[in-house]
């Protein structure tokens, strides 16, 4: 058991009579601890004079094995290649300091070594940030009032000034002191993320039955479906807001299976609707989703297309009339350019295709359609992805129309192991279950390894989330399909990981800001990459596999971080009516992301919803409900939660 005592220049924490990290005193000050609960304190700490200004320091003794920002740092960052904090410094030498609300638990550090875990935290809205830098003695954990982001700010894909807030005068100042023992594992955050649940967490309602969501979801969809001329028919990846219309319009002619369009999802949410529901139309469109794409199936080397892109033609000044509306096109003549595939290829796309395909199948067999063009397209792409996997197990993370592998590094190349594992089920072929073994080694060791998944968001190339969803599925699957209990384990461990990413507490925005407007609860909400901090909803993939968790396990944090994953992500879902900065909304349309904190985009100030109306939300929500039979349980909400700390 871990406690604090006096020391000459303040306190420490000890375990077994052995001081592991020290807590400097503050001049003019008095520090007190307050038990939470075992190895938790609320830190007091109380001037002789107010002050506008506070540091509350606690340094880990000797340097650590891992250090973690969550959502903003794991062990220093530096992978990949998109503007983000590298290190525990600027390049002046000034350590990092972020807003309380840019990371996952409020102005939150953590870091571990061989013997200890420690963290430090804020109360939520505080007004407070973060630092963790190396010291001579060890890692330094820095509690700082006011809010504070310096040297600079982190936006996307671009560099800011930084931000310095403000404060009244005070004589109390509050902090959280975490410290546990090692149990000889790597990455101990599942103490400090179970502490944050039970502590910052709170009950959330659905904001919309599940049935009022499904038909939402499928009116957005059908918003979002276009017909080329040539017949293609697709779900484009979203709507914008023009200026020139004064109105949102649907981004044209550009068509993905898997990423930000998820046709290969789309148009087996037609499919189920058409077997649930026996409407004819949602049929033929997902019928004419899936042909459509085949057409551009590499038949040389067998596997389906990530993205078809139908460019406009102009001739000369004039505009081609497929840009103008209907009343306008008699009489004018115009050729479009054929459609063209993108010249890369990457995982996945074409494994979120492929899954697509097998699922199609399976819906048109349930109702006597026989299509066997579709599971062979899928299993053809699988016997692919086999032929680029290495000695070492990898898969590629993207290639070229040849087949030539482009590049191979990051997580994110695993999503190819979700139809392998599909392939297997259907067919029993060996060679399916070996490689998705293999590979799945390969990825989940890399995980031991450095602590973090990559490469899977589209928009940045970094650790992020979205690279351990398929990981977590796999660990499932490869459990279903074996018994081997171990897999549950990996599950588990890949679920705390996707849980640094989680918001643990609620943020309050400043008054006039547009998330006010939408009533926007963070609680929930995940952050996306280390250099795209925004919240989005993309933990919509992984409710199913946290339920399961709970069903495996018995453990009821996992049941109620799926049902908190649910109603944060179906917040702020038009019905048709939502009117929002002057705007109004498409029904069962949803903004991509919230920028919550101080990051943002060049177009977008800070504390804004993106107004970027993406496809994919509302594809992850129709698969959640056409797998997930008991709608009663979404329709619930979270309740409450065990072991919550008054």
């Amino acid at each position: 058991m871990t406690e604090i005592i006096a020391t000459k220049k303040g306190h420490a924490i000890v375990a077994d009579g052995k001081q592991y990290a020290l807590i400097p005193s503050w001049e003019g000050s008095v520090d007190t601890f307050e038990r939470i609960e075992d190895g938790v304190w609320k830190w007091h700490r109380h001037t002789q004079k107010a002050t506008d200004r506070m540091r509350m320091e606690m340094i880990l003794l000797g340097e650590p094995t891992f250090t973690m920002v969550p959502a903003i740092s794991y062990n220093g960052n530096g992978w990949g290649s998109t503007p983000e904090y590298i290190g525990d410094r600027a390049e002046d030498g000034t350590p990092w300091s972020f807003a309380s609300h840019r990371a996952t638990i409020p102005s939150c550090t953590y870091s571990e070594n061989e013997q200890i875990s420690v963290a430090l935290m804020a109360e939520a809205n505080s007004n407070s940030a973060c630092s963790l830098y190396l010291v001579d003695e060890g890692e330094k954990h820095v509690l700082i009032f006011p809010e504070e982001e310096q040297p600079k700010t982190l936006h996307r894909h671009f560099w800011g000034e930084g931000f310095q807030g403000r404060m009244e005068p005070t004589n109390d100042f509050v902090g959280i002191i975490l410290a546990v023992p090692s149990d000889g594992s790597r990455y101990r955050y599942k103490s400090l993320l179970d502490f944050a649940w039970r502590y910052y967490g709170h009950a959330l309602k659905a904001p919309r039955t599940a049935a009022e969501l499904y038909k939402l979801s499928i009116a957005y969809a059908r918003y979002l479906l276009q017909k080329e001329r040539d017949g293609f028919v697709g779900v484009t990846s979203g709507a914008q807001w023009r200026p020139s219309l004064n109105g949102y319009q649907k981004l044209e002619h550009g068509y993905q299976l898997g990423s930000i369009g998820q046709n290969g999802s789309f148009g087996s949410a037609f499919l189920y609707d058409y077997v649930a529901n026996k409407d004819r139309s949602n049929l033929d469109v997902g019928i004419a989703i899936y042909d459509s794409f085949l057409r551009y199936f590499n038949t040389k080397k067998g596997f389906i297309p990530s993205s078809i892109h139908y460019p406009i033609k102009k001739q000369g000044a004039e505009v081609d009339p497929w840009d103008l509306g209907e009343a306008t096109l008699e009489g004018v003549l115009s050729k479009a350019k054929k459609a063209k595939n993108r010249s890369v290829y990457d995982a996945y796309n074409v494994a979120s295709g492929a899954q697509g395909y097998f699922e199609a199948y399976d819906l048109l067999s349930s109702v006597g359609i026989d299509k066997p063009e579709y599971q062979k397209a899928a299993l053809d792409t699988c016997d692919f992805a086999l032929e680029l996997q290495g000695e070492d197990g990898e898969l590629a993370q993207s290639w070229d129309q040849d087949g030539n592998i482009v590049s191979k590094k990051g997580t994110v190349g695993c999503f190819l192991i979700l139809p392998m594992l599909n392939a297997y089920r259907r067919t029993n072929h060996r060679k399916y279950l070996d490689c998705a073994v293999r590979a799945f080694d390969f990825y989940y060791d890399e995980l031991e390894r450095q602590g973090f998944t990559t490469a899977g968001a589209p928009d940045t190339y970094s650790i992020d989330k979205e690279s351990a969803s398929p990981l977590l599925r796999i660990a499932l699957e490869l459990h279903e399909i074996t018994g081997d209990a171990k897999y549950v384990e990996y599950a588990e461990r890949i679920a705390w990981y996707y849980c640094t990413w989680m918001m643990h507490f609620t943020v309050d925005y400043p008054d006039g800001c547009v998330i006010n407007e939408l009533d926007y609860d963070t609680f929930g909400a995940t952050s996306v990459s280390t250099p795209h901090q925004a919240l989005d909803q993309f933990a919509l993939r992984e409710v199913l596999s946290f339920l399961k968790l709970y069903e495996l396990t018995g453990f009821v944090q996992w049941k109620e971080r799926a049902l908190a994953f649910w109603c944060n992500a179906c917040q702020g879902i038009s019905d048709g009516t939502l009117f929002i900065n002057g705007r109004l909304r498409p029904a069962g349309s949803q903004d991509e992301a919230i920028c919550h904190t101080h990051w943002r985009r060049n177009s977008t100030p800070a504390f804004c919803p993106t107004q970027w109306l993406a496809a994919w939300p509302c594809a992850f929500r129709l698969e959640v409900l056409r797998r997930h039979k008991d709608w009663s349980l979404l329709d619930g909400g979270l309740t409450h939660i065990e072991g919550k700390i008054k």
